[in-house]
């Protein structure tokens, strides 16, 4: 007998069925790669009928870490929210998965807030309601994201939001504590760096607080370079005060930012913030979902036009079989919604940058507990100057002439993935790190280990990405006061400058 589990999250064979190898390029016509990997790619088609554009992820079924991929796809089956990157067919054969994905276009959230410095109140605002609707529909199916950085949040020219990249996301149960622990460094909460047990969905709220303040104040709350100095920060939660915001936006950041999760706010709880009230009638978090039960009568009959049958439309919208006939009528309800009218012939699609699945498997780090005198029920991040340390941004900083780090753990170097920025290096999210909290015997065991974890970015080009290099010798002064001097003089564009307080602000504990 099987539970409600799964019977919520089936497993992808039974409904895309095992097809010849022709069936995906039947369907789906490739353009291009856009990223590849040892073990999978990335693929830029459209679809044959609309001319859609979709991104494709191919994954083979016999490496190791394919079962994880297969996590995130049957967690993408329960999600259906306007807010949140959508899987919209699954095509299988003996040695392949295809997972067809909607192409999501805009820019990330950090280039956005980076044109400007940042951004007001009002406008911030109005993207973080859509954030925390995305979140709240997640928990309220269960689901952790455990990555919501800044480049996993799509913006698009109408301030419209998507969230993707659900790679690091699982599901649990009402009250689970997690034991593996992952994200971005200067985005994770102090149970990350501790290594202790968590509760995921407090873990998504802190990362999201730390997105709220960079909308604001247009630098992020605990940033360096050194991670054992990055690990002071966060632990301690004190961060700089935002100038020139509202008392009610100052308030719901440090209930956000409250280093003990027991005290840090819900979805739910947050949703009822005066922050919402002060303009407008508060924040409702009523969404419209995008794929119907009851398909739409005039994209039925174009369907049918097309030699679909309709009772086989209507079932598979029913019972979301993320198939062939389903994935065509999220093609055709998306013309209609943009205005273009259903149609049957492939059109000439114009490519869109944004990010996608990534390919290998991410590097990982050992997370190790130690028991001090200042931090009784605490554990330390340690980690090896071998490798040098990684900023939130993948940055490697060398440590500092005279001092030697001492070693308790492993940081391997993790992976970069450029962006349409060459100056910005994405949030290094960490794979799964299981650990054992000296407070507690019980622990998940659904997640995944972390050889088998797929990091869930691609990198887009191969360009090298500038680092600062520090000029030695009376050259290297000289070359330095020229460079400033250089600066000084120079027509630069306008940004905002940063909204830093001089006082600093000590969260609840």
């Amino acid at each position: 007998m099987s539970t409600e589990t799964e019977e919520e999250l089936p497993p992808p064979s039974p409904d895309p069925s095992i097809s010849e190898e022709g069936t995906f390029h039947s369907q789906y016509k490739v353009l291009k790669t856009i990223g590849k990997g040892s073990h999978a790619k990335v693929l830029l088609a459209h679809h044959r009928l609309t001319g859609t554009p979709v991104a494709v992820k191919v994954l083979r079924k016999n490496k190791q870490w394919f079962r994880p991929a297969m996590t995130e796809a049957n967690i993408m089956r329960k999600i259906n929210h306007p807010n949140i990157v959508s899987l919209l067919q699954v095509i299988e054969n003996k040695t392949r998965i295809y997972l067809i994905m909607e192409l999501v276009e805009g820019q990330q959230l950090y280039q956005y807030i980076r044109e400007s410095g940042h951004i007001e109140e009002d406008e911030a605002r109005q993207i973080f309601e859509q954030i925390l609707s995305a979140v709240s529909y997640c928990h309220g199916k269960g689901i952790v994201h455990r990555d919501l950085k800044l480049d996993n949040i799509m913006i698009d020219k109408n301030k419209k939001v998507k969230v993707i990249d659900f790679g690091l996301s699982i599901q649990t149960q009402p009250g689970e504590m997690l034991n593996q622990h992952c994200g971005a460094y200067s985005f994770g909460s102090p149970e990350l760096f501790l290594g202790l047990l968590y509760d995921g969905m407090k873990n998504d709220m802190w990362t999201i607080g730390v997105v709220l303040y960079y909308m604001v104040v247009g630098k992020l709350p605990f940033d360096s370079v050194i991670i054992q100095e990055l690990q002071k920060q966060v632990v301690a939660g004190v961060y700089p005060a935002p100038c020139g915001v509202s008392e009610e936006l100052e308030n719901l950041l440090s209930q956000l930012l409250t280093v003990n999760p027991m005290y840090r706010p819900t979805a739910s709880e947050v949703m009822k913030h005066a922050w919402f009230e002060e303009h407008g009638k508060g924040f409702t978090g009523r969404y419209e979902e995008l794929l119907p039960l009851t398909p739409d009568l005039a994209i039925l009959d174009a369907m049918k036009s097309m030699g679909f049958q309709a009772s086989v439309i209507k079932y598979s919208l029913m019972k979301r079989k993320y198939n062939e006939e389903m994935a065509t009528y999220c093609f055709l309800q998306q013309q209609a919604l943009q205005g273009y009218g259903c149609t049957a012939q492939a059109q000439q699609v114009s490519p869109v940058a944004a990010p996608f699945p990534s390919l290998d498997p991410a590097a990982a780090f050992r997370l190790e507990q130690k028991r001090g005198g200042s931090l009784p029920v605490l554990g330390t991040l340690r980690v090896s100057s071998s490798h040098g340390q990684v900023s939130h941004y993948g940055q490697k900083a060398h440590p500092k002439a005279g001092k030697r780090t001492t070693v308790a753990g492993h940081l391997r170097p993790l992976p970069m993935t450029p962006t349409q920025d060459h100056y910005h290096k994405c949030a290094m999210s960490v794979p799964c790190i299981q650990t054992t909290s000296i407070f507690s015997k019980k622990s998940s065991n659904k997640e995944i280990k972390e050889d088998n974890l797929l990091s869930h970015r691609a990198p887009l080009e191969d360009k090298p990405i500038p680092s600062r290099v520090r000029h030695r010798g009376f050259k290297g002064w000289t070359r330095n006061i020229a460079n400033a001097l250089i600066k000084l003089c120079c027509c630069l564009p306008r940004r905002k400058k940063p909204r830093l307080g001089q006082n600093s602000i000590s969260p609840q504990k």
